[in-house]
């Protein structure tokens, strides 16, 4: 459950973070720019997220039964939290 529940996370984390660098790119900086411009940012920027995002995913797979120890109790908190967020659009 636990690591589902971080993997989940970190997909929910890196939808926001390539929605919102691309919201704002979209509102603000692509008038500016060709859309040659506009598709090199576009993919610049999901490919640096995507690479961010698989090495938390690698970092993820290799601390499964790496003898840590898991706070089962925090990590139903952030559920919770992630759940409430969830819900509330935010």
């Amino acid at each position: 459950m636990s690591s589902d529940f971080v993997r989940n996370l970190l997909i929910e984390q890196r939808k926001r973070l390539a929605g919102s660098v691309m919201g704002y790119a979209e509102k603000n900086l692509f008038e500016r720019m060709t859309p040659v411009e506009q598709r090199a940012f576009r993919d610049k920027v999901l490919s640096s997220v995507g690479a961010y995002h698989d090495t938390c995913l690698d970092i993820l797979k290799a601390s499964v039964n790496d003898g840590s120890i898991v706070n089962e109790e925090a990590l139903t908190l952030l559920s919770e939290i992630h759940t409430i967020v969830k819900k509330s659009g935010n």
